[in-house]
């Protein structure tokens, strides 16, 4: 028990934010579609489908589409590659001016154990991100013109307990996740702080091959202009996995 409490502690903790900064808030609603094809007994396919609202869900925020290979030896270790395409759209004074797009590519590493009842999965991932350059022209409207380059380190720690058997050997889980962001140099090396997410809901086994996930997913990210920006999620997610 002491060791879920300190994780716990672990996991409420995020980056102080500077009194002079300007915080703003919205609320959003995430949903996403996640199937996944295996090929044979190492290797298979993902794909994650995210549509993404805001603003009591009047307005756009992203839309992701991410296809991934993984190569799984183990229980312990899935290594994967993915390309993640995301639109990212202009609904507020403190989003982007115009809809813009970003192309990245990623290299993860997840490691999986467990202690008692409770498994963990620490998630590494490295991103390679082409983000579309926003100018303002002479004429005074925003515009696209090229692309900016940009490196960034993600690391997420989730843990997962099953509370309620509901048929046989399916469980209702307890899931909890904390993800810490990074921007990079052009190397590896940290240079500052991105975001941190911290989520808390519940997996339900539909069948064999359905599980929908729904949950509180809270986002702390660090915007332009000095502004730091907090996002009240409830997030919905059904993952499917063909055999």
């Amino acid at each position: 028990m002491k060791k879920i409490i300190s994780i716990l502690f672990l996991l409420s903790v995020v980056n102080t934010i500077n009194g002079q900064e300007i915080k703003k808030e919205h609320s959003s609603s995430w949903n996403s579609i996640i199937p996944k094809v295996k090929l044979n007994e190492h290797w298979y396919l993902a794909s994650e489908f995210h549509f993404r609202r805001t603003n009591f869900l009047q307005d756009w925020e992203q839309i992701i589409v991410r296809p991934s290979v993984h190569y799984k030896p183990n229980t312990t270790y899935d290594f994967s590659i993915g390309y993640s395409y995301i639109k990212n759209y202009a609904f507020s004074d403190f989003s982007n001016p115009i809809n813009a797009n970003e192309h990245n590519i990623w290299q993860q590493i997840a490691l999986s154990h467990s202690s008692g009842k409770i498994k963990f999965i620490h998630r590494f991932r490295l991103e390679e991100r082409f983000i579309d350059n926003i100018i303002i022209p002479s004429e005074g409207n925003y515009a696209i013109d090229g692309t900016n380059y940009k490196n960034r380190f993600r690391y997420r720690v989730t843990l997962k307990r099953p509370i309620l058997k509901v048929k046989d050997k399916k469980y209702i889980s307890l899931k909890i996740f904390d993800e810490l962001w990074m921007n990079l140099n052009k190397g590896i090396r940290p240079k500052n702080f991105n975001q941190n997410w911290f989520y808390v809901g519940l997996d339900y086994p539909l069948d064999k091959q359905f599980t929908l996930s729904m949950g509180y997913h809270n986002i702390g990210l660090k915007g332009n202009s000095n502004t730091f920006i907090t996002n009240h999620i409830l997030q919905t997610t059904v993952s499917y996995a063909i055999n």
